[in-house]
């Protein structure tokens, strides 16, 4: 087996052994050969297994620490084959300091992290952020091979201005297609300050304490290379009991006290595409054209720590359709929420559809059509369905609208520069149209109360950063009325505008899923 490891910079190539890019290889530690070695399914002496090898390439990228992985094989005179390993890290050591708008609210960040310490793939973080008067603290540790084991340690500690949060996940996941089991454990404590909105503006506040625990274990069922099923059982606990503030207009949301065991099952059809240019820049971006569905359900009981008699349930099906080499889709369906005394509770279905077409032209580019619809039905007081210019709407101010049932399209067209502009990054642009409405209970979805935009904008991408996520600069319009006296709203955000699935419902805290899948 050979493994050849780079650091972010390349000397090799023309511009890239310039003196500030020689100090920053020097300061950064390269990953360690055992990081590498270790996500491989595949060891010497082995069978040839495209599966294992794809999979191996995905757990390294999964690892969000390299710029590049690419996994080959190379013939030998004696008929086998020898395993080749090529990895280019990219830049784990970050400073952050930003400023920024989306949607009329206006954001400072800043804080220092290190993804990939000493080259052992481990990180540490901390983060100051505000948006208005809401400041929050975050320091974050996280460890995938705790120990040298499977098991992945994730601790963090949470100041705001409300109160403080304190948490723990420790897992073994399926760390393969081919794992035959896994376990995990959960604990967090949290104090968050919850806020009812109406025409972008603050309606009430509340704040929430919460407790959840999570215990978890998993089989695979079988050894079908074409179909992996796994089955799952546990133990959840979550309390969350809610209190005034000056600010709480109206009531309260009832207290909930949930405990008992749950039961989950999945399959997943392994048919995975490698692509680029999706929704980052360069960075190679796995999507699973196979069928992934996910079960998950549990009796929670009077009789064993809960306030009364209910069911949860979360189930999620997920298919990808392939149009030809660049060009697929990925369709989404699911429920979830609770059953008490044969009634709903906090239920929520939903569905999404997303098309990627890669067009070839002189530069990259590539249409992305998104489509999403979402129905609550006796949702908590807590949670609202909502667009506005950070949920997929962006010639609206944040949180225009809420609800408790939206439609939400966005269609864009993203097209990226070539070439890499001082060895550091990359550019593009986008042309989008955005639509959709949210209902409040009661009411139906019409096609006249949709609220549509246009615009333009640019992005950009470091090539050499963890994430390769693109920044963009979005200036849209608003074709109808809407909050504000403006009809012209500019973005500047490190994300894409909407999610490809549920963008409107990020706020909903839903029934559990699985903690292991």
């Amino acid at each position: 087996m050979h493994v050849e490891r780079l650091n972010v910079f390349d000397p090799r190539v023309p511009g890239e052994n310039w003196w500030p890019f020689r100090v920053a290889n020097k300061i950064h530690f390269p990953t360690q050969e055992t990081v590498l070695k270790r996500e491989l399914l595949l060891q010497p002496a082995q069978r040839w297994n495209q599966i294992d090898i794809m999979q191996s390439e995905r757990n390294l990228r999964a690892l969000g620490i390299f710029r590049k992985v690419e996994l080959r094989s190379v013939p030998r005179q004696d008929g086998k084959l020898d395993l080749s390993l090529y990895a280019q890290d990219s830049w784990t050591t970050n400073v952050q300091f930003s400023l920024g708008t989306e949607g009329g609210d206006h954001f400072l960040t800043y804080g220092a992290s290190e993804d990939n310490l000493f080259g052992y793939d481990k990180s540490i973080s901390f983060l100051h952020s505000q948006i208005g008067p809401k400041i929050r603290n975050d320091l974050r540790y996280s460890d995938p091979r705790f120990l040298g084991s499977r098991f992945r340690l994730a601790p963090f500690y949470v100041h705001t201005h409300v109160g403080d949060s304190v948490g723990a996940h420790l897992y073994r996941p399926f760390f393969a297609l081919e794992s035959t089991h896994a376990t995990g454990m959960e604990w967090n404590r949290s104090v968050d300050e919850d806020i009812l909105y109406q025409n972008a503006s603050e309606r009430s506040k509340f704040l929430r304490r919460s407790r959840v625990v999570a215990l978890s274990y998993g089989l695979r069922l079988d050894h079908d290379a074409l179909l992996v099923q796994r089955v799952e059982g546990g133990w959840y606990s979550q309390s969350d009991q809610f209190y005034q503030t000056p600010a709480t207009v109206g009531g309260l949301p009832e207290d909930r006290d949930m405990s008992g065991p749950t039961i989950a099952y999945s399959w997943v059809q392994p048919r995975y595409i490698k692509e680029t240019y999706i929704n980052k820049m360069e960075r190679d971006e796995d999507f699973n054209l196979g069928n992934e569905l996910k079960l998950f359900g549990g009796a929670m009981g009077s009789k064993i720590g809960s306030d009364r008699d209910r069911w949860i349930f979360n189930a999620v099906d997920q298919q990808g359709i392939s149009l030809g080499p660049g060009r697929f889709a990925l369709c989404q369906v699911g429920a979830s929420g609770r059953m008490s005394a044969g009634k709903g509770e906090n239920a929520l279905l939903f569905a999404n559809l997303n098309l990627f077409w890669k067009m070839p032209r002189l530069y990259p580019q590539t249409w992305v059509s998104h489509i999403e619809v979402n129905k609550g039905k006796n949702l908590d007081m807590e949670n609202q369905v909502i667009l506005g210019g950070d949920s997929g709407l962006r010639g609206y101010k944040n949180r225009s609208f809420s609800g408790d049932k939206s439609v939400l399209m966005n269609f864009e067209n993203r097209f990226f520069f070539p070439g890499e502009y001082f060895h550091l990054l990359r550019f593009g642009g986008a042309a989008f149209f955005d639509s959709g409405w949210v209902a409040p209970e009661r009411q139906g979805i019409s096609w006249k109360d949709f609220k549509s935009d246009v615009g333009f904008g640019l992005r950009f991408s470091s090539t050499r950063s963890q994430t390769g996520d693109v920044v963009r600069f979005d200036l849209a319009y608003a074709v109808n009325d809407g909050p504000g006296r403006s009809r012209w709203v500019v973005s500047v955000r490190g994300r894409q505008a909407f999610q490809i699935f549920n963008s409107s419902t990020r706020s909903v805290r839903q029934s559990p899923s699985s903690r292991l899948q």
